[in-house]
C-alpha cells in the first residue's frame, strides 16, 4: 500500500471578501443537538484537466473561498453558548481555516479515488480537539477547515472539515458547489443560500409521538437507545474505540443482483433498502447479541424533497441547516436474523415510511429535551451528476466512536460502497463470497 506524508503551508485564516453583517444567529432544535457538536470530515478527489496549465489549484479555491463566504457569512463566524446551554452563531467573520498542500503520489497510485484510501488522513488539516469522553470542543473554533492537495501527475485533494451545527451533508454539499461555481468564472452561486432556522424550532408544548419514536418513549423497554442501559449488553458500546476497525464493503451489480435474488417481494426494493437491511442482519449477527435481545436501525432520511415529508411551511430552497430525519426499524436479534432477508427489507421500508411531517416535527420536539446519541445508522449519500467540478470521488471519514454504518449509493455506476465500524473480533464478510444460493444463517 502507498504511503506518503503531504507537505502542508502554514494555516490561514480565509475572511469573506467582503464586508458582511455583523449579527447573533439563533439556531433550529435539530442543529443543538448534542449529535451535531462535532466536525464532519470528508475528501473528495478530482483527476488533472488537460486544458489548464499544471499550477497548484489552491490559489484560485481560496479565492473563491472568500467569495462564497460573502453570501454564506454564518460559517466565517463562531458558535457560542447561551445561558440554557444552547448554541448561537456569531457572525463575526473572523473567518476559516486553509491549507495548501503537495503530495508526491499520483491519483492513480490511490486506487483512483476507490477505496481503499491510503493515508487519507494526510489530505485534511486537523481541526478536532477533544476535551474528554470523545466530546468535541465547537464553541469558539473555526467552523470550517479546507486543504487542498495538488498530487503529482496534476490531479488534486479537496479535504474539508465542517462542524454539523451548521448544516448537514445537503448544506455542505451546497457550500461546496458554490466555491467550485465561484472558481469557474460565476458572477454568483446558482443557490442562494437561506438561514431561517427558526422553521424547525421545538412546538409548545412539546409533542412527541411514541409510536413513531418508541426509542424515546420512557416508558417502553425500547428506552435502552438513550444509554440507559448497562452497557455491557452491547458489545458496540462496552467495546474500546481503539479495538475497533472500520471496513470498507463495495458492491457492484453482480452482487446487488445476487442479493436481489434472495429477497422475495411483490413491490422491488431500492438498493438503499436491499443494503440497509443485508448488512444490519450480518452486523447483529457477527456482533453476538444474546437471544431476545432487541436492536434498532436509525435511518437518516434528507427532509428537503421528500414526497412524504410535505412540510408546512416548506423547506425553502438553499436552506442548509440540519433538515434530516431519523426513522428507526426495530427488531429482536432472533427475528431479524432468522427469518428471510425480505423481512429486514420490509422493516426497513416501513421506517422510511414513517418520514412524514409529524414524524419530523415529533422528532424535532424530543430533540429539544432529550440530546443523546444514535448507535447505528444508515445513511445514504447521492452524488450528483451536474457537479460543476469533474468529481471523481467523494468519501466521509467516520469517526470511530461513532458507531455507524454509512451507505453511499453511486447512481451513475449502479453501485454501492458501505463503510461499517465493528469490534476488530469480529469477522465480516467479504462481498466477493456471496454468491446466488442459500444465505448462510450468520448472514
Amino acid at each position: 500500500m502507498v504511503r506518503f506524508t503531504a507537505r502542508r503551508s502554514a494555516p490561514e485564516l480565509v475572511v469573506p471578501a467582503r464586508p458582511t453583517p455583523h449579527e447573533v444567529n439563533t439556531l433550529s432544535d435539530i442543529d443543538d443537538f448534542s449529535e451535531c457538536r462535532y466536525y464532519a470530515s470528508a475528501i473528495e478527489f478530482f483527476s488533472r484537466d488537460p486544458t489548464v496549465d499544471n499550477v497548484h489549484p489552491a490559489r484560485s479555491i481560496v479565492a473563491a473561498l472568500a467569495a462564497a463566504l460573502v453570501y454564506n457569512y454564518p460559517i466565517a463566524g463562531r458558535l457560542r453558548e447561551i445561558p440554557g446551554g444552547k448554541l448561537v452563531v456569531d457572525c463575526t467573520g473572523e473567518g476559516v481555516v486553509f491549507v495548501e498542500a503537495d503530495a508526491d503520489v499520483s491519483l492513480e497510485e490511490l486506487g483512483g479515488g476507490q477505496p481503499h484510501y491510503p493515508c487519507a488522513e494526510e489530505f485534511v488539516c486537523d481541526a478536532v480537539v477533544e476535551r474528554g469522553s470523545g466530546a468535541v470542543d465547537v464553541v469558539g473554533r473555526p467552523l470550517f477547515y479546507m486543504q487542498v492537495t495538488r498530487l503529482k501527475d496534476g490531479a488534486f485533494v479537496l479535504g474539508f472539515q465542517v462542524c454539523h451545527v451548521n448544516g448537514d451533508a445537503a448544506g455542505v454539499t451546497q457550500f461546496i458547489r458554490a466555491i467550485a461555481e465561484l472558481a469557474r468564472g460565476e458572477a454568483h452561486p446558482s443557490i442562494s443560500p437561506v438561514w431561517e432556522r427558526e422553521i424547525f424550532k421545538a412546538r409548545d408544548p412539546p409533542r412527541v409521538r411514541h409510536d413513531v419514536y418508541p426509542a424515546y418513549d420512557p416508558s417502553s423497554p425500547s428506552k435502552t437507545v438513550l444509554g440507559d442501559h448497562d452497557d455491557v449488553d452491547d458489545p458496540m458500546l462496552s467495546t474500546p474505540t481503539e479495538d475497533m476497525v472500520g471496513q470498507y464493503l463495495c458492491f457492484g451489480p453482480k452482487e446487488l443482483a445476487a442479493l436481489r435474488g434472495h429477497v422475495n417481494m411483490a413491490q422491488p426494493c431500492t438498493t438503499f433498502e436491499l443494503l440497509a437491511a443485508f448488512l444490519w442482519r450480518c452486523r447483529t449477527a457477527a456482533l453476538g447479541y444474546r437471544p431476545g435481545q432487541r436492536v434498532r436501525l436509525v435511518l437518516r432520511v434528507d427532509a428537503r424533497g421528500n414526497d412524504r415529508c410535505k412540510l408546512d411551511p416548506p423547506i425553502p430552497r438553499g436552506y442548509y441547516g440540519n433538515a434530516v430525519l431519523r426513522p428507526m426499524a426495530e427488531a429482536g436479534v432472533d427475528d431479524l436474523c432468522s427469518r428471510p432477508l425480505e423481512h429486514a427489507v420490509g422493516l426497513v421500508r416501513k421506517a422510511k415510511l414513517c418520514a412524514t411531517e409529524e414524524h419530523f416535527r415529533s422528532m424535532v420536539d424530543m430533540m429539544s429535551s432529550a440530546r443523546t446519541h444514535e448507535r447505528l445508522v444508515a445513511s445514504r449519500d447521492k452524488i450528483d451528476k451536474n457537479d460543476p467540478w469533474e468529481r471523481t470521488h467523494r468519501v466521509t471519514l467516520q469517526r470511530k466512536y461513532f458507531t455507524r454504518l454509512t451507505l453511499l449509493c453511486d447512481v451513475r455506476h449502479l453501485g454501492a460502497t458501505l463503510h461499517c465500524v465493528t469490534p476488530s473480533c469480529s469477522t465480516p464478510h467479504p462481498p466477493t463470497t456471496w454468491q446466488r444460493g442459500p444465505i448462510p444463517q450468520a448472514m
